[in-house]
């Protein structure tokens, strides 16, 4: 599966029994893989790359429908706050 960045848009509701980092509402996070589950109705979830979840945890996907597409917007808002970040630390330094 060829990986592909998304959007958080629902952090809510985090499971009791979840071990591991959580997702953040609008962090951007990248797909890198995808299946359905069948506890949750087939329903589609994805693994992402940035967050670390335990062995132990008995969920190791999030459900697709907290997230929406990185857009082009995304990617040009992204792109300009990194210049920016590299622009503060050029001053700091």
């Amino acid at each position: 599966m060829e990986s592909f960045r998304v959007v958080c848009v629902n952090d809510k509701a985090k499971p009791n029994d979840f071990v591991g980092d959580w997702i953040q509402r609008d962090e951007i996070y990248t797909v890198v893989d995808a299946k359905h589950l069948t506890r949750q109705r087939m329903t589609l979830g994805y693994k992402l790359a940035e967050v670390n979840i335990s062995d132990h945890s008995p969920y190791q996907f999030f459900l697709s429908n907290r997230f929406r597409p990185l857009s082009e917007e995304d990617e040009m808002m992204e792109r300009a706050l990194e210049e920016l970040m590299e622009e503060v630390e050029d001053v700091v330094i």
